[in-house]
């Protein structure tokens, strides 16, 4: 194993937690790494300590730019980046030292497009929680794109993160593929791997945990979700139909596409979790650039096969129909009020008996 692997650690505001995560990088087994920090700005220390540890070790390099947020620093890094693989580490985390050897392994002799180890968690007050996702160990062979299969498989097997995989930097650079602005999509991570996904034709999952994620109260993840969540959702799909089509990848079925949405959309509010929030939400989506898709998304629940395998998925009682059928009616005519706001605000299970404001 001698390729070389760019770890691209993007840094704001984590002076108490740099220089574990660095050094948890530098002590690799592995030790043919391309260490990209980027420092997005950090009022903090940061720069300080980037500069200081780059003077001691030869394979970190840095980048100071102005703050643009978590894809605009990660996306400078890939500008530079030479390794034969990438990584993404977040800079308030930290890695177990033979993570990376263990990655590139399972790359090579498997002739692999990707390689998701699993994480654990670890809080401020230092409680670990390990297996984070439920992941089996497994060489799975992708004869041909299928969402609908990939997304059986999506938080359990294939990653939401950007942080526990081992990409390819020539299938990276082949695509031109970066993150997108976190103001225009929601999740940049998620969005992502979707679209390096689907040039993925081997993957490896190892259940072992190597990456230890820090959870604090004020990170990007766990802060309030924005007014403009359900646009950025919507958004996200959209950008991955488009990317699917500029590459001259099989375009996907219409129905998974609507499906997909559909699930990004209801998970968008119950994220939310206000009507006034999702009355707002869907405002916003029927008024800007995604009011054509999301149209064809509703009439494609209500009357196409997006639709009938949704309902078939939910096992639908002939009461739980009617009131899904009405709900995407009021959601068409531009309607926002109950009991369209009900359902999408407290999920209710289709298959159970229906709120007391429509029985």
């Amino acid at each position: 194993m001698s390729n070389t692997v760019s770890v691209i650690v993007p840094i704001y505001k984590v002076e108490p937690y740099l220089e574990k995560c660095v050094n948890s990088i530098l002590t690799q087994t592995y030790t043919q790494l391309d260490i990209i920090l980027v420092d997005d700005g950090s009022p903090d220390r940061c720069p300080e300590i980037c500069d200081a540890l780059a003077a001691k070790d030869s394979r970190i390099r840095v980048i100071h730019k102005e703050n643009g947020g978590l894809s605009s620093a990660r996306n400078a890094g890939l500008d530079i980046a030479v390794g034969d693989y990438i990584m993404f580490t977040d800079s308030d985390d930290h890695i177990d030292a033979d993570m990376v050897e263990t990655m590139v392994q399972a790359v090579e002799e498997n002739q692999a497009d990707i390689v998701t180890v699993n994480v654990r968690s670890e809080s401020t007050s230092g409680v670990c929680k390990e297996r984070v996702m439920p992941m089996q160990d497994e060489v799975r062979t992708f004869e041909r794109l299928d969402y609908t299969k990939l997304m059986k498989l999506y938080g359990k097997q294939v990653s939401i993160f950007a942080w526990n995989n081992l990409y390819r930097r020539d299938t990276i650079q082949q695509y031109s593929l970066r993150f997108q602005p976190t103001q225009k999509v929601l999740s940049e991570d998620q969005l992502f791997n979707l679209c390096y996904y689907a040039s993925v034709r081997k993957a490896v999952y190892i259940s072992k945990p190597f990456y230890t994620y820090q959870v604090r109260d004020n990170t990007l993840s766990r802060s309030k979700s924005p007014s403009d969540i359900l646009d950025r959702r919507v958004t996200l799909v959209q950008e991955l139909k488009a990317y699917l089509s500029a590459h001259n990848f099989p375009k996907q079925r219409e129905f998974f596409y609507h499906n997909l949405m559909w699930s990004y959309l209801i998970n968008g509010c119950r994220a939310i979790g206000t009507p006034n929030g999702v009355i707002n939400g869907l405002n916003q989506i029927r008024q800007e650039n995604n009011r054509s898709a999301f149209q064809k998304m509703l009439w494609d629940m209500l009357l196409g096969k997006a639709g009938r395998r949704y309902r078939k998925k939910c096992n639908m009682s002939v009461k739980s129909l009617l009131y899904f059928k009405f709900m995407l009616c009021l959601l068409l005519c531009g309607q926002y009020t109950r009991p369209a706001n009900t359902y999408l605000c407290t999920m209710v299970p289709l298959s159970r008996p229906l709120p007391k404001i429509f029985a």
